[in-house]
């Protein structure tokens, strides 16, 4: 306003530039967003010049972000006054090595009293033609911070993926074993990594193991019928884990050896097994008959070792698989653009939306489990119940967890998106195996008898597959995933579960011989008892919660741990702090330190369990031990030797 007041015939041309150099001060000086709102206030008082200071702070407030140049661009193109129409730089005065305008150059060294113009030329020209390290850095800076961030983690990701050993590797750090996660799967049998295939459909067959289509000879001679019995099963599978031994006789391979004949078995029943089913079988079994001190009971023991071999040799190109999926969805969590970072051949996608599957429906439970603990107020009669909801790791002193309702809803939403930007890509989710489809579809549709109509009057018939081949793909992808570690993929184990019970029913796979087997079966059942846990241990922590809801009065009990019965509400915390601060620093500055533990005058490492608890069983039995002996021995990591598989028609030991 006193620049028109004292110029009266000031041209227009010379009013622009006036105005750009003061323009370009007070931005430098102020910052856009300051400055856009004295111009609006000062259009409102310079008459004649109103529109021109309108356009000025709209300009500048919508770039609040970028330079100064491009908000005079940004004015220059959008003005249609003939103010604006010309160009206000003089050609003679122009460098190119200058990224502003000459004017805001000028006005800066006017103010300063100086005569830089060649040194803020040279200053310029050095600055646009740095080359290496300092581009990629100035590069990074212009992207959007998330996609800095983002490429940041997975550049720390790929790092930490580097620094692990080839294979799982077990540390001994001050008498503490610790394990060591590998960059790929170990093959238990044979000890080292595993290999897949260099031909890419054949990796397809590595990750779902079947003879259906390869051999019908073999699968003709070791199919079992749906309709055999549990106890029918372990002795099929008995026969075909049995080898020629260097004795000369017949039985189950040293530990960790297998017969080719319990490879073709297992993979020709795969969706008959599994480690939930005949898994669970032989283990109950083997207890049962250490429990009864059984003749035969260091047989069952290798039965049951040899079929654990069995599931995880199976199971192991699928893991890999898997594993290698993760190490691409991971780092990229959050980036809905799924196609330039999940594309790939068949077998890469197919275990891309396992993965993310599995991430929705862990991420599904979570929400569940934390809404359950947040909504419910804790009391002495629920106080087991309420801890026992979730992931334990949240009462630790500092969580490396996420488990607040809001945190586990943001990450539950974000899986569920990038789910479903997978599965509306064509290209990605289009051609995947047909139960891999399935699941997908089935679990959008409500109601069992629905899903079973669509899937035998819709989906199959478009798929060129029976609904019993079906049921017997989804089984089979169950039991890899049941080989899988059981956080994350045991919630999406068994929402599949369910899927396939709803479509069985109404057919010959709707009974389930191992439910009845495991519930009603005497001879799933052994003799349980108690034992004298650790004093820090976790359930003697319960047992002292036990017996104060109880009314026990036990001095052994009572010595268990040094929290308070009164203090029932941040208890679990506190006994996570009698480890020691296992998660960094406390969660509250104002936590009460905990009281070193001292045993009673008079007291013994001997206690005895809260009547509620023991439910009338005996105490320490020993025959539990027994059993661990043998084990500690061979299922050590560190000392496992490597085994072979035995091919009885290339002779005796024959790989």
């Amino acid at each position: 306003k006193n620049i028109v007041q004292s110029n009266p015939s000031t041209s227009s041309k010379g009013t622009t530039s006036l105005i750009d150099q003061l323009y370009y001060i007070m931005a430098e000086r102020l910052g856009f967003a300051a400055l856009s709102l004295l111009l609006l206030l000062a259009a409102s008082s310079v008459q004649g010049f109103a529109p021109l200071l309108q356009q000025y702070a709209t300009a500048t407030l919508s770039s609040s972000s970028s330079s100064s140049s491009s908000v005079s661009s940004a004015i220059t193109s959008s003005s249609s006054t003939a103010l604006f129409g010309k160009k206000r730089q003089s050609p003679k005065r122009k460098k190119a090595e200058r990224t502003r305008p000459n004017s805001f150059y000028e006005a800066i060294e006017e103010a300063q009293g100086k005569e830089g113009t060649a040194a803020a030329a040279a200053a310029a020209t050095k600055t646009k033609n740095k080359k290496g390290r300092k581009a990629k850095q100035q590069a990074m800076a212009d992207q959007d911070p998330n996609e800095v961030a983002r490429q940041q983690q997975m550049d720390e990701a790929q790092r930490r993926m580097d620094a692990r050993p080839s294979v799982s590797t077990l540390l001994v750090e001050e008498g503490t074993e610790i394990l060591q996660q590998g960059k790929n799967v170990m093959d238990v049998i044979t000890r080292k990594a595993v290999q897949l295939s260099g031909n890419m459909d054949e990796r397809m067959k590595q990750m779902f193991p079947t003879v259906d289509d390869d051999d019908e000879e073999v699968f003709q001679k070791y199919r079992m019928d749906p309709s055999t019995t549990v106890q029918e099963r372990v002795e099929l599978l008995r026969a075909a884990c049995q080898a020629t031994l260097p004795d000369g006789t017949r039985g189950i391979p040293p530990h960790t050896s297998v017969a080719q004949t319990a490879i073709d078995f297992c993979v020709t029943n795969r969706d008959l097994l599994g480690l939930s089913k005949m898994g669970k079988v032989l283990g109950r079994r083997t207890l049962r008959s250490f429990s009864l001190d059984e003749a035969g009971r260091s047989e069952a023991l290798a039965l049951w070792k040899n079929y654990l071999v069995l599931e995880n040799h199976i199971s192991a190109h699928f893991r890999q698989i898997i594993l290698d999926s993760e190490g691409k969805a991971g780092p990229n969590f959050g980036n809905l653009d799924v196609k330039t970072y999940l594309d790939g051949t068949l077998y890469e996608r197919t275990a891309h939306y396992i993965v993310l599957k599995g991430m929705v429906a862990h991420w599904e439970k979570k929400v569940v489990d934390a809404d359950k603990v947040e909504t419910t107020m804790q009391t002495k009669e629920n106080f087991v119940t309420v801890t026992s909801v979730g992931d334990p790791r949240r009462y630790l002193p500092d969580p490396p967890i996420l488990f607040t309702l809001k945190e586990c809803t943001q990450v539950c939403y974000m899986s569920q998106q990038m789910t479903k930007a997978f599965v509306e890509t064509p290209e990605l989710f289009d051609d995947l195996p047909p139960e891999i489809r399935f699941i997908e579809l089935a679990t959008s549709i409500k109601g069992g008898t629905a899903m079973r109509k669509y899937m035998k009057e819709e989906f199959c018939p478009q798929n060129d597959i029976s609904p019993a081949d079906l049921r017997r793909a989804v089984r089979r992808l169950i039991q890899q995933l049941d080989n899988m570690q059981v956080d994350p993929y045991a919630d999406i184990v068994n929402t599949l579960e369910k899927l396939s019970a709803a479509m069985a029913i109404g057919t010959d796979d709707e009974v389930d011989v191992y439910s009845d087997y495991l519930l009603n079966d005497p001879e799933a059942r052994f003799q349980t008892y108690t034992f004298n846990h650790d004093e820090r241990s976790l359930v003697r922590f319960f047992d002292n919660s036990l017996a104060s809801l109880s009314g026990e009065d036990s001095t052994s009990i009572a010595s268990m741990t040094a929290v308070p019965v009164e203090e029932e509400e941040n208890a679990l915390g506190a006994l996570f702090n009698n480890f020691g601060n296992m998660g960094g620093g406390r969660s509250s500055s104002s936590a009460a330190p905990v009281p070193v533990i001292q045993k009673p005058p008079g007291s013994s490492d001997k206690y005895e369990p809260p009547a509620v608890r023991a439910a009338g069983r005996p105490h320490e039995l020993g025959w539990y031990e027994e059993l661990t002996k043998d084990a500690d021995e061979t299922f050590s990591l560190d000392k496992m030797p490597a085994g072979r598989i035995i091919r009885e028609d290339a002779g005796n030991f024959d790989i």
